[in-house]
């Protein structure tokens, strides 16, 4: 029998991806800590998708932000305990959520936090690099 050989000195393009990923997400942990948010990422993102449109379903949210069903849930009860989310009940299966007055309030602070951390990440790159990378990374996106 023959046994498959796998090359650990160049690891796979996407175990980079997702490390890189990871990198990031604990970067913008770090500066909303710093800037003394009680936020995570994972929060951050569904505060952005809620802040972006008022009463989306958490499935909805989950669509918009990558993250499956469950973890968006989870993240919406926490930022619900928190006062930075409310919920509205529209049938059994059905919740609206909306930001709070606090969480309108926190709005700018947390933007500014994310802005800087994505000029950040632009500093890394030539517009064409980012041009090529964000392409391919809509390649990955879109893929069946």
């Amino acid at each position: 029998m023959m046994k498959t050989r796998v090359n650990i000195q160049n690891p796979a393009f996407g175990c980079k991806l997702g490390r890189a990923y990871q990198i990031l997400i604990s970067q913008l942990d770090a500066a909303l800590k710093r800037e003394h948010l009680d936020i995570t990422a994972s929060e951050y993102l569904v505060l952005r998708a809620v802040y972006s449109q008022e009463g989306l379903q958490q499935c909805e949210i989950a669509d918009l932000v990558g993250k499956d069903k469950a973890a968006v849930c989870r993240c919406v009860a926490g930022l619900v305990k928190k006062g930075l989310l409310s919920v509205v009940s529209v049938s059994y299966k059905c919740l609206r959520v909306y930001p709070t007055d606090k969480s309108i309030e926190i709005k700018p602070k947390i933007m500014k936090v994310a802005a800087e951390r994505h000029n950040a990440l632009l500093q890394l790159t030539t517009p064409g690099e980012l041009k090529i990378f964000t392409k391919l990374l809509d390649k990955i996106i879109n893929i069946d």
